[in-house]
């Protein structure tokens, strides 16, 4: 999702480091530093001016760079209220600017002033936290927040430990530098399945372990395994396949590289499915539609009814499933609180307001987390059981997903927390770096509909391997053959985005490759009744109709939109022409 500017420049990241050599005392402790540093209130005239020094050395180009605006709604006296700040996704650079520009920020935060030195200086735990009280309002580009993250985060000249030395009133959390991360061990000291050991040529290791699932995989699909490998290390430390040809007989399921630091990925990891996650909530509602419990071209307010007015009252379950309603992606009412108590996030939802004068159906609005949230809503509305019971019970089980979780227990939280796959940014300049978003025991234990399923891509191809079947999956019917054609039909067609999205389902991506490279989904060999979802810049699964093919991939590296694009397309036509599908 998102066809972005985010610099992927190799040497960007590591001259800019260069060119801002560690400053006299920059690695030295908070605590030391601090005798020597004056220290100033967050925000002030001062501390304005101390930021523009710490990071005068790194290069900002304000073309590339993304714009920042804070709004913070309870400023100590002498510090400013609204101000800007420029960050260089390529050098590191920041720039604060008091006020607001002409130019529309990136990102618009609405937050208190002590979670404005959170979000700054916090670590990552503290600063993914923010997401998670519902004190926070966010419009924009959310995705550049994992870009950013990476900025803060890693902070390659040290000039942010500068000003974080010199900053008075900072948050627990964010008063002392984030622990460096240590040096990731030689690929020789990791367990055997962790290190880059699918290079081509490498001999498996016994029968039924990681290896030996690597080496067949490379025996039935070689293109597509090379292709895969050529990303380990470069945008992902780790991945995921499953492919299954019914035609021909040939299943794979294979796991590769890191899923976090020093723990291999295996097929029993469980990655965050992401937006992959709604192709399954969309079966549940055609479910529902064939037991006449709803109509997809009923307003969501007639299930609803505390949905209702402020025009809301005119938005449509298709509208939902198609991404088609009038409220921009910007501002989705859940930016900033998507994995708050669901009782927060429901009266977000209940007092949104619709753009003045934005028609439904004029163009694609993605809708990563409100969306789901109300069709959630509707499915516990029309059927009594929750939307994570429900799809267990009805979607999950006759699919055989057996290890696929709607959400986890506290229990399987933290009985797997330290084994549960991170996503990594990776790609523009500087050292991939894991994070915490989506894997904190709130983000994992809060249903986030449409955003957080976890388990096994080998799951996530059976679903599709169900579709496929019409319907049917290894234990049971899930949907009848006509609701499936109903589902993956063409229902947005003519309508593209900066996104790369175009033509959709049911809330399923269809394959539009005939308008151009820009907006090929899956495969430059996928037929036109190809359909399937994309998951945040790192998963993607898909069905084949006319070729009987299943592919389900994630990727735990999250790079910019053009590079995943890339490399999902080269993974994706490796599989047709391994086939002989091309």
């Amino acid at each position: 999702m998102g066809r972005a500017s985010v610099r992927t420049d190799v040497h960007a990241g590591t001259a800019a480091a260069e060119a801002a050599a560690p400053r006299a005392g920059a690695d030295a402790p908070d605590t030391e530093r601090a005798a020597v540093t004056p220290r100033r209130p967050l925000f002030s005239a001062e501390w304005l001016s101390a930021a523009e020094s710490a990071f005068a050395a790194l290069p900002a180009d304000e073309a590339d760079a993304i714009r920042i605006g804070l709004d913070v709604v309870d400023p100590p006296e002498r510090t400013v209220a609204a101000l800007d700040v420029l960050v260089d996704l390529g050098s590191g650079a920041l720039r604060f600017t008091a006020g607001h520009g002409t130019d529309r920020p990136t990102l618009a935060f609405t937050l208190t002033y002590a979670d404005a030195g959170t979000l700054l200086f916090g670590d990552q735990a503290h600063r993914t936290r923010l997401f998670e009280h519902g004190g926070l309002r966010l419009e924009g580009a959310f995705l550049f927040v994992f870009f950013l993250d990476r900025i803060l985060s890693q902070d390659v000249s040290g000039a942010l430990a500068e000003l974080r030395a010199g900053t008075s009133g900072l948050p627990e959390g964010a008063d002392t530098a984030p622990a460096r991360r240590t040096t990731r061990p030689p690929a020789h000291a990791l367990p055997a399945h962790a290190r880059p050991a699918a290079v081509p040529g490498t001999a498996a290791d016994g029968e039924g372990t990681e290896e030996s699932a690597v080496a067949a995989a490379r025996d039935a699909l070689p293109r597509t395994m090379a292709a895969l490998t050529r990303e380990l290390g470069r945008t992902t430390p780790g991945a995921q396949l499953y492919v299954s040809h019914a035609p021909s007989g040939t299943t794979v399921s294979a796991a590769l590289g890191e899923c976090r630091p020093s723990v291999p990925f295996t097929r029993e990891s469980w990655p965050i499915w992401y937006c992959c996650s709604k192709a399954v909530g969309a079966v549940g509602i055609g479910q529902l539609w064939e037991r006449g419990l709803v109509d997809p071209h009923r307003p969501v307010a007639a299930y609803l009814p505390w949905f209702d007015g402020e025009g809301r009252e005119k938005i449509t379950l298709f509208q939902l499933l198609t991404h088609t309603t009038p409220v921009p992606m910007a501002l989705d009412p859940l930016h900033g609180t998507f994995a708050a108590p669901v009782e927060v996030r429901r009266e977000q939802v209940r007092a949104m307001r619709l753009p003045p004068g934005a028609e439904p159906g004029t163009r694609i609005n993605y809708a990563p987390w409100w969306a789901w949230f109300l069709l959630a809503e509707v499915v516990r509305a029309v059927d009594g059981r929750d939307y994570e019971r429900y799809l267990t019970e009805e979607v999950l089980a006759p699919c055989r997903m057996t290890d696929t979780r709607m959400v986890l227990s506290p229990d399987e939280y933290r009985e797997r927390a330290d084994r549960l796959p991170l996503i990594h940014i990776a790609g523009g300049g500087f050292p991939t770096e894991p994070t915490r978003w989506y894997a904190t025991e709130e983000s994992c234990t809060r249903p986030i509909h449409g955003l957080n399923m976890r388990g096994p891509v080998r799951d996530l191809g059976r679903f599709f391997e169900t579709l496929l079947a019409d319907g049917r999956g290894h234990g049971g019917r899930v949907l009848r053959p006509a609701t499936v054609m109903a589902m993956t039909a063409r229902h947005r067609v003519g309508l593209t985005d900066a996104f790369g999205n175009a033509d959709w389902g049911l809330g399923f991506r269809v394959e539009s490759r005939y308008l151009g490279e820009p907006y090929t989904a899956f495969s430059r060999y996928a037929s036109h009744r190809t359909f399937g979802h994309y998951g945040l810049w790192t998963s993607a699964a898909f069905a084949d109709p006319d070729a009987g093919l299943a592919v389900a991939l994630h990727l735990n590296g999250k790079v910019s939109q053009n590079e995943h694009q890339e490399r999902m397309l080269a993974i994706g036509d490796a599989v047709y022409r391994d086939l002989g599908l091309a």
